[in-house]
């Protein structure tokens, strides 16, 4: 295993040897400062000795007392002689012991440094364990910076450097959901472009065909010319219509709108968008009847939630068979309020059902106008404002959106 010598490693290190050093020249302070005591103490005895001596042998000179001291015998006898006048009864001699206090030194100071080389060689070994494990971290990381997101690198051994895998890994995770969603947004959008300009690419087409068919016949009948300025009118309106659709969903979108959250009175909401599709609905045939408690009350933005129950009010008129009626009604309870539109027409089938809030989903039942656009922008606006749709539909009951306003404000 490599290690790099960074700054930091090198701080290290450097303290350790300077412990190491100073623990060797405090081991050596103490040794010393303890042949210094030995030495005061051997002086003594030998000053004493020598008093002694010349105490009871007056006629002795000092020379030949220091002569006998400085002749050398053997230690066992001088030992055995010592102990037999009770000098030193546990036979322990002085002599030599400088010797072996030396021997101790050398034997601590070698143990010491073997000691401060075995920790030193552990700490390089794990600090070189500490950076490879790291350097994988970093590869870890390199990789997500390339979009390798399919890395597994969860550890549940209980140390720092495997908390922080751990954390890599919840980040990679982060990252691949991120990137997964990103090109579902991507593929959502071009399928959504791709929507747009079908749903523009036939009413422009016959706008065009018609405006030329305006421009080259000069002497065409007022009735066709006024019959081909009303379908033009009609395709421009549905155009207009569209892109409006569009921008609002794109606002939702981007996340650009600040949705208001207050109080709002549903009696008065539901007349005001009933009163905006009066005319249309009584072009068709179509009674719109209401049964709404005026003390039920909801929370959002009232010119959203306008626009969200204008397209299912709208949706049930348009596909309501002529001389048939719209049910709006609502409901409360502890949870949630509800409001549900009822019509009967042609039945919605199960398969249209589960896409029917879907962006530019055109059902069998769909009108020949129909872009699918509508449904989807009521559910986007829905959604953002602590509610849901839903839709039920069968030949018995007839067809059913139920509007729901969880109470958990």
């Amino acid at each position: 295993m490599r290690i790099v010598w960074s700054r930091e490693l090198k701080k290290t290190v450097t303290v350790f040897a300077a412990v190491w050093l100073l623990a060797l020249a405090v081991l050596n302070l103490s040794v010393a400062r303890y042949r210094a005591a030995w030495n005061r103490e051997y002086q003594s005895v030998l000053a004493s000795l020598v008093g002694s001596v010349q105490e009871a042998y007056p006629e002795t000179s000092v020379e030949d007392v220091i002569s006998v001291l400085n002749r050398r015998c053997p230690d066992e006898d001088g030992g055995e002689l010592l102990q037999r006048y009770g000098i030193f009864p546990d036979g322990a001699v002085p002599y030599g012991a400088r010797q072996q206090v030396n021997d101790l030194q050398r034997r601590l100071n070698l143990t010491v440094a073997v000691l401060g080389a075995v920790l030193g060689g552990i700490a390089l070994f794990g600090l070189a364990r500490r950076q490879q494990r790291i350097r994988g971290i970093c590869g870890y990381m390199e990789e997500l910076v390339r979009g390798n997101y399919k890395l597994d690198i969860q550890e549940n051994t209980d140390d720092e450097l495997s908390g922080l895998k751990n954390e890599v890994y919840k980040l990679t995770v982060f990252f691949r959901e991120q990137a997964n969603q990103a090109a579902a947004n991507r593929r959502a959008l071009a399928d959504s472009v791709a929507d747009i300009s079908h749903q523009l690419k036939t009413p422009l087409t016959s706008v065009t065909v018609l405006v030329d068919d305006l421009a080259d016949n000069e002497d065409m009948d007022a009735d066709t010319r006024r019959r081909f300025l009303a379908e033009i009118s009609s395709q421009i309106s549905g155009v207009s219509w569209l892109v409006a659709a569009m921008l609002k969903l794109s606002r939702l979108d981007a996340g650009v709108v600040e949705l208001e959250n207050g109080p709002l009175e549903l009696h008065g909401l539901i007349e005001e968008v009933c009163g905006r599709l009066e005319l249309p609905a009584e072009l068709s045939g179509v009674e719109l009847q209401r049964d709404i408690p005026e003390k039920i009350q909801i929370f959002g933005d009232r010119q959203w939630l306008t626009e969200a129950f204008l397209n299912v009010v709208k949706n049930a008129v348009e596909h309501s068979e002529p001389g048939g009626k719209v049910e709006i009604g609502a409901q409360q309870n502890e949870v949630y309020t509800s409001v549900t539109v009822k019509n009967r027409g042609e039945v919605i089938s199960q398969e249209d059902q589960k896409h029917l809030f879907e962006r530019f989903y055109r059902g069998s039942s769909a009108g020949k106008d129909s872009v699918g656009i509508g449904l989807a922008l009521t559910k986007e606006i829905l959604i953002r404002q602590n509610g849901s749709v839903s839709v039920e539909s069968d030949r018995e009951k007839g067809t059913v959106f139920s509007i729901k306003f969880m109470k958990c404000h």
